[in-house]
């Protein structure tokens, strides 16, 4: 195992997710290779640092907002189960959570489950940066970088350079994301820079998501994220460039 290959691992290995013989593997290359290490104790140090951080109790009025829009979701869905009871049907809730990220980034979704996916994009994109692991191949050549993802994942994302417009391709990596509560599924990460501000640019297979969609945004105090769907693929977009620039660039790269 090289080092290439031992850190698209880390994060499997630290979910201990990994199968025994790339365990074994991963962990023979460690005790030779000391980049390795330094790598794998900072990625452990930002988890445990992310772990500890105390989640603050939200507004009084916010609070009363979320149990007033629980309250509507519920008779609406008491409804539907009494229309369509006879046929077994049993309506789903969507529920609408907020959660902290490192102890100042405060974020309302839609669902639950975007609510995680959205943390879990969140702190992938700050860890990339954390850890000076933004790009595995560092090129603002699309012909470059969407090769390179050849054979290490099952779809192509779409790669293009906007230096023209503003927006420059630094690079792209491949990244784990744990989609819903299932294990981490690989995805690419397209890596963008507009003045000093790093945008990621999240693309994995979704087989639930066929239909496209059309652009679809969320924020939190730190952070833009911008996401649709196209031919079976979900793409996110994070940064904190300021809204209207970072949908400027995904009007730019959907359509492209």
């Amino acid at each position: 195992m090289n080092c290439k290959d031992a850190q698209e691992k880390i994060e499997v290995y630290l979910d201990r997710e990994l199968t025994l013989s790339d365990q074994r593997d991963f962990e023979e290359h460690l005790n030779d290779c000391a980049n390795c290490q330094v790598r794998l104790n900072n990625i452990r140090s930002l988890n445990d640092s992310i772990k500890k951080i105390d989640y603050v109790k939200a507004p009084f009025s916010l609070r009363r907002k979320i149990k007033r829009n629980l309250k509507e979701i519920s008779e609406e869905d008491a409804a539907i189960y009494n229309r369509f009871q006879l046929l077994g049907y049993t309506a789903g809730s969507a529920v609408l959570a907020s959660t902290l990220v490192w102890g100042v980034m405060t974020l309302m979704a839609g669902s639950a489950s975007q609510a995680q996916l959205v943390n879990e994009l969140t702190m992938a994109h700050v860890r990339s940066l954390m850890v000076d692991h933004a790009t595995d191949i560092a090129s603002s050549d699309n012909h470059t970088v969407k090769p390179w993802f050849s054979g290490k994942l099952d779809f192509s994302p779409r790669v293009k350079d906007f230096k023209n417009e503003g927006f420059e391709l630094v690079g792209g990596r491949l990244d784990y994301l744990r989609i819903d509560d299932s294990r981490k599924q690989p995805a690419a990460a397209l890596v963008y820079k507009r003045r000093s501000h790093y945008i990621n640019v999240f693309v994995y297979h979704d087989e639930s998501k066929q239909q496209a969609s059309q652009l679809k945004r969320d924020q939190n105090q730190s952070y833009n994220f911008i996401n649709w769907h196209t031919q079976g693929l979900s793409y996110w977009i994070v940064s904190d460039l300021n809204k209207k620039e970072l949908k400027q660039f995904a009007q730019m790269l959907s359509r492209s």
